[in-house]
């Protein structure tokens, strides 16, 4: 494990840092009645540049001119227990538009919400410690997400929705890197030319 230093502190620079398969453990605190919810999952995430066709479908939707649009990334979440098609109702795309003047902020532009299931126009912010602070106005809700790198192959994100009521619900998600199937065979090649070199071995 190899500590990010620095930090990404542009949004290209860190969907780029985030490509990949995640293992997302999570805990959902709910602020009323029910009950808290614990669960696994695989995040997926792929990073696109300015030329992918869906920059210009989410710029549109949103009414966002397409020339202040610089890539994104598009997110999957499937079951981590069992191989799945990947499922467009378990998907999102995002696509960044940052400030021309500080790169550490900026627009994301969500062809789906994660509340209300809509497009939906997010600012965020990176802290001088590389800490991400994305904040969605919805209709009725107000989300805020925190997340960052404890190193190379651990996430951390923190999230809460805000009624006009007050918090609702909040998550803490710890996410680990998962291996594809290049690493695996790579760390595999690499023990056994190592047991090969054993002075032990016959």
């Amino acid at each position: 494990m190899n500590r990010f230093d620095p930090p990404p502190m542009t949004m290209a620079d860190f969907f780029e840092a985030s490509r990949g398969t995640w293992l997302n453990r999570r805990v959902v605190h709910h602020i009323d009645c029910q009950d808290d919810e614990m669960a696994d999952s695989n995040l997926i995430i792929e990073p696109f540049n300015n030329a992918d066709p869906v920059v210009e479908k989410v710029c549109t939707a949103l009414n966002i001119e397409i020339s202040k649009a610089s890539g994104g990334a598009r997110f999957w979440w499937e079951s981590n227990l069992m191989k799945e098609a990947r499922n467009d109702d378990y998907a999102a795309v995002v696509v960044d538009a940052p400030n021309p003047q500080d790169p550490k902020r900026g627009f994301l532009l969500r062809d789906v919400g994660y509340v209300e299931k809509k497009s939906v126009i997010s600012t965020y912010s990176f802290a001088d410690d590389g800490v991400l602070t994305i904040k969605t106005r919805y209709d009725t809700n107000i989300g805020i997400e925190r997340c960052w790198f404890v190193n190379d192959q651990i996430r951390m994100r923190v999230s809460s929705v805000q009624f006009l009521d007050g918090v609702a619900m909040t998550t803490y998600c710890t996410e680990f890197r998962c291996p594809s199937e290049e690493d695996i065979e790579s760390i595999s090649a690499a023990a056994r030319k190592r047991a090969d070199l054993s002075p032990t071995s016959k």
